[in-house]
């Protein structure tokens, strides 16, 4: 269990899951070693997983919640519906974040009330050292271009938002396969302001460009982004890559 350092909830973080045997262990003991003073929980929402997902989860998490309708936005919605901190905050399996990443997500909400949800860029993990500066260099130039263009990009693996808020909105559009992360971000700017943070970053697999390649994966994930910005609508398939 990540350790209590005071009994209040302050932040809630939620691992939605499906087949990661081989990643949830090293996400989750990084969230067990949080440099974060407050209490916080970690709750991991499983699609019904048919490896060991489950089974490491229960031994690193606080909860372990089940979720069969297997879609990112129904499990993160299950697990939220479960959290206790007045922040939720959201990340995925296959991510790794550094020490101080709740405790600079807390602060951030603390030194501005108005905030409805905070967001950060994500960094290659498991590539070479050159891609990894690639990734650290680029990804927050085009958040950042986004964030002045209106077109806020909130990532899945990367973001936090008020509980009250979530729940004001209903939580994640389950309709949505992708940009479900837009969407939700797009709903809560009308209960408050939206941030993207650079120092807020959090380190992901690049186990989809692996497979995709670049040009793809950057492809891919712009013209959506774009797409859903400016008609709502986004990609219905979305493969998984295990």
């Amino acid at each position: 269990m990540p350790a209590k350092k005071s009994e209040e909830i302050g932040i809630s973080v939620v691992v939605p899951t499906l087949n990661e045997e081989k990643n949830i262990g090293p996400c989750l003991q990084a969230l067990r070693e949080q440099d974060f003073e407050g209490g916080y929980e970690v709750i991991v929402a499983d699609g019904n997983s048919e490896d060991k997902t489950r089974e490491i989860a229960e031994r690193l998490a606080d909860k372990v919640i089940i979720e069969k309708r297997r879609s990112i936005a129904f499990e993160r919605n299950a697990g939220a519906q479960h959290a206790k901190g007045k922040i939720i905050v959201f990340t995925d399996a296959d991510s790794c974040a550094p020490k101080n990443w709740l405790s600079s997500v807390y602060r951030i909400f603390e030194d501005d009330k108005e905030l409805s949800l905070v967001y950060g860029p994500v960094f290659f993990s498991d590539t070479s050292k050159e891609e990894q500066w690639i990734s650290s260099f680029f990804m927050p130039k085009f958040m950042k271009i986004m964030d002045l263009l209106s077109m806020h990009n909130p990532i899945g693996s990367n973001m936090a938002i008020r509980r009250e808020v979530y729940e004001k909105i209903g939580g994640f559009n389950t309709e949505y396969i992708t940009c479900e992360d837009l969407d939700l971000g797009k709903r809560a700017i009308k209960h408050g302001k939206l941030k993207y943070v650079k120092h807020m970053h959090t380190l992901v697999s690049a186990r989809r460009v692996k497979k995709w390649g670049y040009a793809r994966y950057v492809g891919f994930h712009l013209f959506n982004g774009v797409r859903y910005h400016l008609t709502g609508n986004a990609s219905r398939k979305y493969e998984d890559v295990r």
